[in-house]
Formats: C-alpha cells, sequence, structure tokens
C-alpha cells in the first residue's frame, strides 16, 4: 500500500517520508496536539514483523533520556504502527526535514570533531549501560541508529534488541563483530565492538568498509583517547560502559602504548612516524652543530656537513631501505602471482576480463554471501541484492570474514585506467603485460578478478580448504598493498627493524 502526506495512522498525520524498505516505511508525522513524532509503519504476518515485535517488547521496560522513547504501539489489521520522539532537524525548519542522525551529520560535514564525538560517546555509553543493565543486547548499532533528540545523543531502533545471548546471525555487515559472524550468541561485547566501528566512521569520516584504513589527511591531532577506544573496542572484549569511560577519563598527553612496528600499515603512521624520526634527528643536529661553528668565506657562508648519532643515521639509512626497495618487492611479488596464473603465457585472453570488469564494494560482496542463493555468488549488481532469510554455512562464515573489510576501490577511477588502456594499440598480450607490469592500480584489480574467481568456485563446491584459506588471505592483503603501497613500506621497515632485535 502506498502512503501519503495526509494520511493518519496511530492518531497522527503524515507529514514526510523519511525512510522506506521492503517492509515498511518510516514518517515524519504529527500527533493531535501538535508534537512532531517519527512514525513506523510495518507490513504484519511476516518474519521482520514478529521480530519487530519480539524487539519492541524486550524494549519496553527501558526508559532512560539516551535511549528512543517509544510512545505508543499499535497492530490493526494488515499493520504495525509504532509512534517514537522524533529526532531534531539538522535543517532548522530551513527546508525539508532531515532527521539529525549520525550518518547525516557525517554526510554534511565529513566527520566529526573530538569534542562532538566525545559528547556522542558519552550519551551511547549511558544508553548501553541501561540496556544491558536489563539484560539486552541492541544488535544494530550504526550512524543511522544514532539520532539526535533535543540535543542528546539517542540510541535508536528497537527492532534487533534481544536477550542477552540470542543465537541469531543479524545485523549490519561492517559492524558486526566476528563472533557473531561465527554464530556465537550476541553478548554485551559485540555491541561495543559495533560502537568501535561507529567511532572509526565518526573519526575518520570515512566508511565502515574502509576499517581500519585511514585518510592521509589526518593528523597527531586527532584525540588520542578516541583513537584508542576505537582500537580496544575492535581488539579485545569490551564488556562494560565503564571499561570505555575510564580511558575517556584519562588526561590528555598521557603517552600512548608502545607502537608494535609489525602492525605499523597506513599511510597515516608512516607519515607520523616520518615526522618522528625529523624531530630525533633535528634535536640531534641541534646539540651537534652549533651556529659559531659556521664560517664566512668571502661572500660565502660555509656550513660544515651535518652529523647525525649512529643510532638516528642507521634509522635514516633504514627508511630510505624501505623507501626505495619496498616498492621493488611488491611489484615482484604482484608479477609472481600473474606469472603462476598464466596472465603472460595466455596471448592476452585475460584481457578482455580485465578491461570489462566491475568492481562490487564491500556492502556488495558481504549481502551477496549473506544472502543470495545462486551460484556463481559474485557477480555485478545494480545497487545492493535484496535481503533474503537464510543461513551462512561454515565456508560462507569463513569467506565473509575474509572478505569482510574489502572495498577499497574506488570505481571511477578503475573505469578511467580500463578506459585508457582500452585507447592502446597493440596485441592483447603485449597491452596486457605493459598494464600488469606499469599500472599498479590495474594490477589491484587483477588481483581482485582472481580473488572473485577463486571464491565463485568455493561457493559452487561449498568446500574451502586450509591451502584455498592461506592463498586467499594472501591475496586479500596484496590487494590491499597495491591499494595503499605506503602500508607495504612500514611492513618493510618493520622488518628491518625486526633484523636489528
Amino acid at each position: 500500500m502506498a502512503y501519503k502526506c495526509g494520511d493518519e495512522f496511530c492518531g497522527c498525520r503524515l507529514l514526510q517520508r523519511c525512510g522506506s524498505g521492503s517492509y515498511g516505511e518510516v514518517w515524519l508525522a504529527e500527533d493531535a496536539v501538535g508534537t512532531r513524532v517519527a512514525l513506523k509503519i510495518l507490513f504484519h504476518h511476516n518474519d521482520y514483523s514478529d521480530r519487530e515485535l519480539k524487539g519492541l517488547r524486550n524494549y519496553k521496560d527501558c526508559n532512560h533520556p539516551n535511549l528512543l522513547k517509544i510512545r505508543y504501539v499499535e497492530i490493526s489489521g494488515e499493520r504495525i504502527c509504532y509512534t517514537m520522539d522524533a529526532a531534531d532537524d539538522l535543517n532548522h525548519g530551513a527546508g525539508d526535514y532531515l532527521p539529525d542522525t549520525l550518518a547525516n551529520r557525517l554526510n554534511r560535514s565529513g566527520r566529526l570533531d573530538g569534542n562532538e564525538l566525545t559528547a556522542m560517546l558519552n550519551g551511547l555509553l549511558d544508553g548501553l549501560e541501561e540496556l544491558h543493565k536489563k539484560g539486552l543486547v541492541h544488535r544494530d548499532i550504526k550512524p543511522d541508529n544514532i539520532l539526535w533528540v533535543n540535543g542528546r545523543a539517542t540510541l535508536a531502533d528497537a527492532g534487533l534488541i534481544a536477550n542477552n545471548g540470542a543465537n541469531s546471525l543479524c545485523g549490519t555487515p561492517g559492524f558486526l563483530s566476528p563472533d557473531v559472524l561465527a554464530g556465537k550468541p550476541a553478548e554485551a561485547s559485540d555491541d561495543f565492538y559495533a560502537l568501535g566501528k561507529v567511532i572509526y566512521c565518526a573519526l575518520t569520516g570515512l566508511d565502515v568498509s574502509e576499517y581500519p584504513g585511514l585518510p592521509p589527511e589526518m593528523t597527531i591531532s586527532v584525540d588520542a583517547e578516541l583513537n584508542r577506544i576505537l582500537r580496544v573496542c575492535c581488539s579485545k572484549t569490551v564488556t562494560s560502559s565503564a571499561e570505555i569511560r575510564k580511558i575517556l577519563a584519562e588526561k590528555k598527553g598521557k603517552p600512548l602504548p608502545g607502537i608494535n612496528l609489525r602492525r605499523l600499515r597506513f599511510p597515516l603512521t608512516a607519515v607520523l612516524f616520518f615526522l618522528l624520526i625529523v624531530v630525533l634527528s633535528c634535536t640531534v643536529c641541534y646539540f651537534i652543530w652549533k651556529p659559531e661553528k659556521i664560517e664566512k668565506t668571502e661572500n660565502k657562508i660555509v656550513i660544515p656537513p651535518v652529523k647525525l648519532d649512529p643510532e638516528a643515521q642507521k634509522m635514516m639509512d633504514q627508511m630510505e631501505e624501505a623507501e626505495r626497495e619496498a616498492p621493488k618487492e611488491l611489484q615482484r611479488m604482484a608479477l609472481s602471482v600473474f606469472q603462476r596464473m598464466g596472465f603472460f603465457s595466455d596471448q592476452g585472453k585475460h584481457l578482455p576480463d580485465l578491461l570489462n570488469y566491475k568492481i562490487l564494494t564491500s556492502e556488495q560482496i558481504n549481502l551477496l554471501i549473506w544472502n543470495s542463493s545462486q551460484n556463481p555468488r559474485l557477480v555485478p549488481i545494480t545497487g545492493l541484492p535484496p535481503k533474503t532469510k537464510k543461513s551462512l554455512s561454515p565456508v560462507e562464515i569463513q569467506l565473509f570474514n575474509i572478505l569482510m573489510f574489502a572495498g577499497h576501490f574506488k570505481p571511477k577511477n578503475v573505469q578511467q585506467r580500463q578506459d585508457y588502456w582500452r585507447s592502446r594499440s597493440g596485441s592483447p598480450e603485449q597491452i596486457l603485460k605493459e598494464m600488469l607490469t606499469a599500472d599498479i592500480l590495474m594490477q589491484a584489480v587483477a588481483v581482485d578478478f582472481i580473488i572473485r574467481s577463486k571464491v565463485n568456485r568455493i561457493l559452487a563446491e561449498n568446500k574451502l580448504t586450509a591451502q584455498e584459506k592461506k592463498e586467499l588471505g594472501e591475496l586479500v592483503k596484496l590487494r590491499e598493498y597495491l591499494l595503499y603501497p605506503s602500508s607495504y613500506q612500514m611492513e618493510y621497515l618493520a622488518r628491518l627493524f625486526q633484523q636489528d632485535e
């Protein structure tokens, strides 16, 4: 049934549609006394509506300013309607109503500043504490479900709320913890894992599919405590709000935990590490070389060569070696894979495949594995696949874990490179060899092509060997290195430091 402005449900008049999906719609509405509310209308008598009702029953006794208030629930015929507090208007009345959600804030401003994010986090921790105190877990914490109501950060969407220990795979790809993906019962720690991913999105402005990458423009000014909370939530088992509040309460400027060089993988880390070395080197130079050592020869100033401390010089040499040798080694790794797959001995047979290859986003890959019942699963699609009810097989769960953060490509950039190589003249064999030798982005595309081919075969056979799992992991890592070469440079540098230990 199509709803329109002016229709009345739950004693409220519909004002503006805010969102819609396969099972219902959310509207901005106005009640009998003129109060604006959010009104959700669902189709009744299906698994989704039954689960929504169960979530509402679990949630009915929760009453906290940082948990969205459910005002009224009505079940009538084929519909379930319920009203909630409406989110603030991001447009402040200037134009159409735009719900003040974290997703909309990030779309508008890119990312939150440290103070704004800390205030939001404190509110959500209060709400989660109340929820967990009643033995409940939210199971769908994400930017779309974080609203500001009367200026207060509020956790919304009661549809998936369940008792602690609920054993069902549901939620949003990218925010699901590894334990949930492995089929374990949902616990409070899974909510905090999702909260860590929310902090990542708010702190970096990136989509969750980019985790754990960082934008190159991020600097050391980013709040250290928020960075630590993000890492703790996504790498440890946080079971209470108190654990996160403890980190927030620590004084600014407290030294961060020691850096594990083996895990330095991203451009920001490389920049910060380089700046640290520069500062140390300048400090050493200041004490070794004094201004009075400058000699004047006629009209020229002669400055003695700078002598670095042996350890500082060794460190600088290692950084220069990593900058010089890491790209060469990375290219050797990629070319070895292409040689092994026969790309250079098939008369250019794979050139059309790569020039017409369609990139899938991380969300598309996750949902194709999760929801589709077709083989092969990973095929180009328009938009997102429809959701269907199915349980993940053990093979699909393993693939989900390997590929869940696979959305690093920018399709527009790939298309530009494909157009360029399509315009080149020469035999398919020559063009393919030149492309896979000279174009690092198309190398990443070729690796993605290999990954998808292997995954489709594994899904069709529903069998994943230990060797195939290892090979897929290595290919996914190689694709990441090709997309972010500086991350491999840091891996290379870490190995040099490790040799010195």
